[in-house]
């Protein structure tokens, strides 16, 4: 908790620190990379979820195992298609001015 408000006052300090363009580079990779890291953990943490939920189902009933493994293939692809958007946002931030 203290290393997080420590954070959010360190973070404009050090963006009050720079002028200019520097500081408009700055922002602008910070954004990126938070727009990917936060994409590829809430996907990571979801396939996780979605992995852990179709063993406990396959251990429970073993023989729906082909819809599930075939439910969990779609879940899945939905969930890299969240991190490829994040991807995808970091790099217009990055490369469209």
């Amino acid at each position: 908790m203290r290393k997080a408000l420590l954070m959010s006052m360190l973070i404009p300090a050090l963006a009050l620190a720079a002028e200019g363009e520097a500081l408009k580079q700055g922002i602008m990779y910070l954004g990126a990379s938070l727009a990917i890291g936060l994409a590829a953990f809430g996907a990571g943490i979801g396939m996780g979820h979605l992995l852990k939920g179709t063993q406990d189902g396959l251990a429970r009933n073993p023989t729906v195992g082909g819809r599930l493994q075939t439910t969990m293939f779609i879940g899945l692809a939905f969930l890299e298609t969240l991190a490829l958007y994040g991807l995808l946002v970091a790099i217009i931030i990055l490369f469209v001015k």
